[in-house]
């Protein structure tokens, strides 16, 4: 159920306990009205400043200024409330800031089930790799972009040359205008940004950092620096796609274990060097196993509830497409 005018009214200008609770309720009902709520926060916040530009309450006039300076940015229909917001901000204090201090649930986002799609208010989107976490800094935005991050996540950021992008995990940085890049953090000393589009700075806290442009990637173990080549692969959790041009046998074992949780372990190890040349598109990660087991004529045998056996097999393979 939507809130009233009257809901928002007190939600975004004096929220009392319960109005917050209220509030929090309706917000852990769906990420859709997470993001409502974020427009609703930066419509009030435009109408505040307009109205303080404005010698007249003249809420007509306001309104049609607001409108003009939100544009396409309307997604969704726009509670009446608005249209005497702009004229009541003259004579109100807004207060939004007391809801943000008691809550922060409207921004934290866990991938609990598969891959989560978030879009900001600035329409930069994030997706989450399974088991991943966002956070997004209350003044998103409005002061500055930045998220912290748990996990791997893939961007893509909405250029703004005035307000940078910041990605912040537990012991390095991402800072960008507007690109798409992936980041991955396996372990709290390591991390690696892959570069899809446009330029980022990667690096530590202590100030040592990288410019890294389109398909570069780059790891940072502790202090170390390590190039890499970028792998379209690694969207695989995301994209469902995997693409191979005589890669050895053992990067398809990896890939199967970072993007789907599935351990594949071959009996020869004679086969990990084995090339490898195919495209898997529109199948699930099972079929793709047993697609490359047919190729290199191996027998698949179930060894734990996440893991299959390729046993036997030979290095006679064409490669293909599936």
């Amino acid at each position: 159920m939507e809130p009233t005018d009257e809901q928002l009214a007190r939600w975004l200008e004096r929220p009392s306990q319960d109005d917050i609770q209220d509030l929090n309720e309706w917000l852990d009902k769906s990420p859709e009205n997470i993001q409502k709520w974020e427009s609703y926060q930066l419509l009030w916040q435009n109408s505040a400043k307009l109205a303080s530009r404005m010698p007249l309450p003249d809420r007509e006039r306001i309104w049609s200024g607001i409108e003009a300076e939100i544009g396409e940015k309307k997604t969704f229909a726009i509670p009446a409330f608005f249209k005497y917001a702009a004229a009541a901000a003259i004579f109100l204090t807004i207060s939004v800031s007391i809801w943000l201090s008691t809550s922060s649930k409207q921004e934290h986002y866990i991938a609990n089930n598969g891959p989560l799609e978030i879009w900001l208010s600035d329409s930069s989107r994030v997706v989450l790799k399974e088991g991943a976490e966002l956070k997004v800094s209350n003044t998103y935005l409005v002061d500055e972009r930045t998220v912290v991050l748990q996990g791997d996540a893939f961007f893509e950021v909405k250029r703004n040359e005035e307000k940078p992008f910041l990605v912040q995990t537990e012991s390095h940085f991402v800072k960008v205008l507007g690109t798409s890049f992936l980041v991955q953090t396996p372990q709290t000393e390591e991390a690696t940004v892959s570069v899809f589009s446009g330029k980022v700075e990667f690096g530590l806290p202590s100030g040592q950092s990288r410019i890294l442009t389109k398909d570069m990637s780059l790891t940072i173990l502790g202090d170390q620096f390590i190039e890499k080549e970028k792998s379209a692969n690694d969207l695989a959790w995301w994209t469902g796609e995997l693409k191979y041009d005589n890669a050895p046998l053992s990067q398809f074992v990896a890939d199967m274990a970072y993007n789907f949780g599935i351990e594949v372990k071959v009996s020869a190890t004679s086969l990990m060097g084995c090339g490898l040349t195919a495209k898997f598109e529109g199948l699930t990660p099972d079929e793709m196993v047993q697609a490359v087991a047919m190729t290199f004529g191996s027998e698949l045998q179930q060894s734990s509830q996440s893991g299959v056996v390729m046993q036997g097999g030979n290095c006679e393979t064409g490669g293909g497409s599936w």
